[in-house]
């Protein structure tokens, strides 16, 4: 006889009448909601209630003890709501805070939480003497948590964007009065009238405000987003930010400073002045190049003044120092060796940096990484300096923002010059010449005769060095040098009349206060502007830091 297969038992169903209880019980508290909403709690009864919610007074027995009771309930439905629906998921993203922040102002001031009615119900509990204790009883852990997690989340930023001189109780105290005024606002309003996009932009006004380029930019009338805009005028001609720019940007980037072919033979130097640093640039008796600051150890004027030479030692004329070519220092010891600068090859070309100060971000792309200049490329000069009277930031976005960069000048404007060079380099040249930025300030062109280096380099607030190097890869140095002309004469980054509209912006957006329009949204110079923007938040404040 076959014995009957077992089956695991069926869950016993939940019984009509527990069902009907909880939605009936729900009923009530959001009739209650209604009621206090319009009239207080001392001033709303049980048969107020039951009107709202259609049901008999006598029913309200079944659920709660006493109107008491009831009121209790719905603040204690009202308190868990936040907690489940704020709180555990603004705390799941704590790792990232600019998200956790967004987060949790869009939650704050969503309807589901921020109606009208539960806001009023809140502050009604808040207001009225004889509900007080019943609301710190209830609410007084969940305020406490979402204080806590507020200044959590306020000092993960500040540590994330390095800017210990904020104070993260009294940057997280203005963000919780800021979402308090804005729920008093929502109290006074029905639903019809509120902006809800309009109230959570003015929340994250103030985060914006505090930690510039760190959250989502809002969108302006003309569509574009705030980190398409330009920078602030102060930001072109500010002696402080200058330094701070030479601090936080500049000292972690590499910068080209010169040519092996510069310095063939051993005890061959360069001394070379990237703006930010004095750099000398040796290749000492091993044949090894290397990198120091160009300054003595014993006070810090300039070690060798000179531009270039050779020499089998390094002196400072000065103090009677000398430093071996490998930097240390010779004979009796008591004074440091030279101090060493970051170096790196990326072909010919010698990069130098002062140091890796910031934090390498996870993934951040080596702008250097995958570049490698055309084998057999050759120095075709000495480097040509330019000052101008420009900000180098302006400078840059003017490459950036104009068709300069974007490729050559049209053929039929320049005729002559384009025959000129199919002569020099074959009627069957390639016009894609290849160009790249290297951020922060490096701009390279590629081309068939070779390619072009050109730094620009900050010197003093509102002013600024292009240099730029030429290198190439034909044979005889007069076609090398007439193919290089003709294509200066393609590509004007260069020209007077270029120098001239960068002095002419700078003098426009500094002396005279004139804007210009917004770049294009996500163009290279809108890049440009967010990504300096991320290393130092304060360039999107519209006016200078009073420390500043």
């Amino acid at each position: 006889m076959r014995k009957p297969s077992k089956k695991s038992p069926k869950p016993k169903p939940i019984p009509r009448a527990r069902n009907a209880h909880s939605r009936q019980r729900q009923r009530l508290i959001d009739a209650c909601i209604s009621a206090l909403h319009l009239y207080g709690p001392s001033r709303t009864t049980v048969e107020k209630v039951t009107a709202f919610a259609k049901m008999s007074p006598g029913i309200v027995r079944f659920y709660f003890a006493s109107k008491a009771a009831m009121l209790v309930a719905t603040l204690q439905f009202l308190s868990t709501e936040f907690e489940e629906q704020l709180l555990v998921p603004v705390s799941r993203l704590k790792s990232r805070p600019v998200a956790a922040l967004e987060l949790m102002v869009d939650l704050y001031l969503d309807p589901e939480i921020a109606s009208p009615r539960k806001v009023s119900v809140w502050y009604a509990f808040w207001g009225e003497a004889s509900s007080r204790q019943e609301y710190y009883d209830i609410c007084g852990q969940k305020d406490e948590s979402f204080a806590a997690l507020v200044r959590e989340l306020i000092e993960r930023l500040i540590v994330e964007t390095s800017q210990q001189q904020l104070d993260p109780d009294g940057i997280a105290l203005g963000l919780i009065g800021v979402l308090e005024i804005l729920w008093q606002d929502l109290a006074f309003r029905s639903e019809a009238d509120i902006d809800r996009a309009a109230v959570k932009r003015r929340a994250m006004a103030y985060l914006r405000s505090v930690f510039p380029g760190q959250f989502t930019a809002p969108e302006n009338d003309d569509g574009a987003s705030a980190a398409d805009k330009r920078l602030p005028g102060w930001a072109y001609a500010n002696s402080r930010l200058f330094a701070i720019e030479r601090e936080t940007l500049f000292q972690d980037t590499w910068l080209l400073a010169a040519h092996q072919a510069q310095i063939p033979q051993r005890g061959d130097f360069l001394g070379v002045d990237l703006g930010i640093e004095r750099v000398l640039v040796v290749r000492d008796a091993a044949g090894e190049v290397r990198a120091f600051r160009n300054s003595c150890s014993e006070a810090p004027h300039i070690l060798m003044p000179a531009a270039a030479g050779n020499v089998d030692s390094i002196r400072c004329a000065v103090h009677g120092l000398q430093f071996e070519l490998d930097g240390r220092r010779r004979g009796a010891r008591g004074t440091a060796d030279l101090t060493a600068l970051e170096l790196r090859m990326a072909g010919d070309l010698i990069l130098v940096r002062s140091a890796q100060r910031r934090r390498p971000e996870a993934g951040a792309p080596d702008v250097w990484n995958d570049f490698s200049p055309p084998a057999g490329s050759r120095l075709l000069r000495a480097p040509v300096e330019t000052m101008i009277a420009a900000d180098w930031k302006l400078v840059i976005e003017q490459w950036l923002d104009s068709a300069v960069i974007g490729g050559l000048r049209r053929p039929e404007q320049a005729e002559w010059s384009v025959r000129a060079y199919r002569h020099l380099m074959g009627q069957e040249t390639d016009f894609q010449w290849q160009r790249r930025f290297m951020a922060p300030v490096h701009l390279i062109e590629l081309r068939p005769d070779g390619f072009r280096v050109l730094q620009v380099l900050p010197t003093a607030a509102g002013r600024s060095l292009v240099r730029e190097h030429n290198y190439t890869l034909c044979g005889a140095d007069r076609t090398a040098r007439a193919a290089c002309y003709v294509a200066a004469r393609l590509n004007p980054y260069v020209r007077p009349s270029t120098i001239a509209i960068a002095e002419s912006t700078q003098q426009g957006i500094v002396t005279f206060g004139h804007t210009a329009a917004n770049g294009a949204p996500g163009g290279a110079a809108s890049v440009f502007r967010r990504e300096l923007a991320a290393l130092m938040p304060l360039l999107w404040l519209a006016r200078a830091p009073n420390d500043l």
